[in-house]
């Protein structure tokens, strides 16, 4: 979307979902690649004539920048010092039905991890509760030296009730000792996501550091291995 042409036969699309559900709430999101005002781009504050077609559709469409919160820039082309370059490209917008009857909702804009754009994400305060998750047995659980012992501890352990009483309180101790067995792939992935965002936050604030610019171009490589690993783990988990 790189043209005018395809950009005005996006926007004409967007003016059309927006009569279409004018009397509805609704939002949308996502990268719009192109900026709407001189403060979203770091190295201009010229006003193209791409932010002003964007901005008029916008306004025929009724729709305005959701509330949001995180990383200003959301784009970045992944380069340090004088050549480095970042823009508002992605963005949440939402109509007055959203902002009446969804009032208490919110654009986060995350750290972009490994990517060159900050993901972004509608915030809710009424969250549905997390109603736990269904055990799944995984295989890999047999190769760790503990897991013999674990089993026999639980299943020489003396309980009271019927046998079949005894049974369903052994596997559910079983399970809570197994799913502590071992540190799964995606808590690595984790741990890596949070210390590069903690770089990244370090460089959104203005440090040119080099050692800083190469410790997250490192982490992004680790991010990216780790991320494949956490991958292959949950192919093997869906497929129990």
């Amino acid at each position: 979307m790189c043209d005018r042409k395809a950009r005005l036969t996006l926007w004409d699309d967007l003016i059309h979902c927006a009569d279409r559900f004018r009397s509805e709430p609704w939002a949308v999101l996502g990268d719009f690649n192109v900026t709407r005002y001189g403060d979203e781009h770091s190295a201009s504050r010229r006003v193209t004539k791409a932010m002003q077609d964007f901005n008029s559709a916008i306004t025929k469409a009724e729709l305005e920048d959701m509330r949001g919160a995180g990383f200003h820039f959301t784009w970045s082309n992944m380069r340090v010092g004088s050549e480095a370059v970042s823009k508002k490209l992605d963005r949440a917008l939402d109509n007055w039905w959203w902002f009446k009857m969804v009032g208490d909702s919110y654009a986060m804009y995350h750290p972009p991890g490994i990517s060159d754009h900050s993901p972004v994400s509608i915030q809710m305060r009424d969250g549905q509760p997390y109603r736990g998750r269904p055990f799944k047995f995984l295989n890999f659980w047999i190769e760790n030296d503990r897991f013999l012992s674990i089993v026999k501890q639980v299943w020489d352990t003396a309980l009271s009730g019927s046998s079949l009483v005894v049974i369903h309180k052994k596997l559910k101790w079983l399970k809570g000792q197994l799913r502590g067995l071992c540190t799964r792939p995606d808590s690595k992935v984790n741990e890596l996501i949070s210390r590069l965002h903690s770089v990244q936050d370090v460089l959104r604030c203005g440090v040119s550091d080099p050692t800083v610019a190469d410790k997250e171009k490192h982490l992004r490589i680790e991010v990216g291995q780790a991320a494949r690993m956490k991958e292959a783990f949950f192919k093997q988990k869906s497929r129990i």
